[in-house]
């Protein structure tokens, strides 16, 4: 088929919102935890760690000692927010290819293509500047200077090592994201042309090559290899690529077989093998597809599961619906407050922090859809309105 058909509309795959909910809330606290924590946990608390934490919590009492447990466990969750990132570079290659999977082209042409998505990505992104630059009082360590003018026109990433972390530093993801949406007209063409299998191969020789490139031979810093350079996070983004067009021309196949207890199996082995990769030798080339890659398996088993709960569902598919806004709107906020709370315990924090992470939820939201109302009003012409492809509001972070 070719971009001069008419777009078949499709559902919404409800466990992918749901995915995404879970993500985007565990980085959400991942973020509060660090502002939260300071010193106070071993960063990172591995699990093979915990007897000695405990040990040094403990006050002999088996309450105690049961507290301390479920303290540990959840400073060990609550770290490990940040690796939910990979799970939105999968579902960014899914997204986007999920749209176009059964036509050469989009309807209108990548020109157009390219209008819409960024006219998804920036709004938002301005608007998150400007509520920074109006509201003095929050967490933000960083002047606003030169920087400030190159972040608000979508540059995050030259030069790196100023750049990249620049005023709210989960904004890094954007710039990864703006990347990824230039090249993805050229890799979908070599995806529909060389085959998911080659493909995918492809990509992981390209990121394997980059990383060690970048860290061992260049030496450069390590922002590039976390997602200054597309290349180095393009195994990721290839997969989810992949898993879409497989989805789309064979649903109930890929669901058997997605689903299925021994791809979840596998997805906890490259999770951990991604854990343990994390090294300053060549597996490190690995780490962030294994990681990224397992634990987008696991999570969306995960949210397969929770579909058959009504209500958790509902909220989770409405979070990941509108990730966006609270993805570009977090930080700041959580940080602020997680460093007026750091003098009471882990079980105050937990409630303050679930109280806090569901207010700004709400208002994230609420001011994405007014803004997404606003641009569509400006900047949408009724004919294009008509034509969009099925899938744009979903891919949103």
């Amino acid at each position: 088929m070719t971009s001069s058909s008419t777009p078949v509309i499709k559902p919404r795959l409800s466990w992918l919102d749901i995915t995404k909910g879970i993500s985007i809330l565990w980085i959400v606290f991942f973020h509060f935890f660090i502002a939260y924590a300071g010193v106070r946990y071993p960063w990172p608390l591995k699990f093979t760690a915990l007897p000695g934490f405990m040990a040094e919590c403990s006050s002999g009492s088996i309450l105690h000692s049961i507290g301390c447990l479920l303290e540990g466990l959840t400073a060990v969750i609550f770290q490990r927010g940040s690796q939910a990132v990979g799970v939105f570079v999968v579902l960014s290659g899914f997204g986007l290819t999920y749209a176009l999977a059964l036509y050469d082209t989009p309807a209108g042409g990548w020109i157009t293509w390219y209008r819409r998505r960024l006219l998804r990505l920036f709004p938002m992104y301005w608007v998150a500047h400007l509520i920074c630059l109006a509201s003095p009082f929050l967490s933000l360590k960083d002047s606003f200077d030169w920087r400030f003018l190159s972040s608000f026109l979508g540059n995050r990433v030259i030069p790196a090592d100023v750049m990249f972390y620049y005023l709210v530093p989960a904004w890094w993801f954007f710039g990864l994201l703006v990347e990824l949406y230039i090249v993805f007209p050229l890799f979908y063409r070599l995806l529909r042309g060389v085959g998911p299998v080659q493909f995918l191969v492809y990509s992981a020789l390209f990121t394997i090559s980059t990383r060690y490139l970048l860290q061992d031979v260049l030496q450069a810093h390590g922002n590039w290899s976390q997602g200054a350079f597309f290349g180095a996070r393009l195994w990721e983004f290839a997969a989810g690529m992949v898993l879409a067009y497989y989805y789309r021309h064979h649903p109930g196949l890929v669901e058997e077989h997605f689903f299925a207890g021994t791809t979840l199996l596998a997805g906890i082995c490259l999770y951990v093998l991604g854990t343990y990769s994390y090294q300053p030798v060549f597996t490190y080339t690995l780490t962030d597809a294994f990681i990224g890659i397992g634990l987008f398996i696991m999570t969306a088993h995960l949210s397969r599961w929770i579909e058959s709960l009504p209500g958790v569902r509902s909220l989770l598919v409405y979070v990941g619906a509108y990730s966006y806004g609270l993805y570009l709107l977090h930080q700041p906020f959580v940080m602020l407050v997680g460093e007026q709370l750091r003098p009471y315990g882990m079980p105050i924090y937990v409630l303050c922090a679930t109280l806090v992470v569901a207010a700004i939820t709400f208002a994230s939201i609420l001011l994405e859809r007014i803004v997404n109302r606003i641009s569509e009003r400006l900047f949408t012409s009724p004919a294009a309105g008509r034509t969009a492809i099925p899938g744009t509001h979903s891919q949103r972070q």
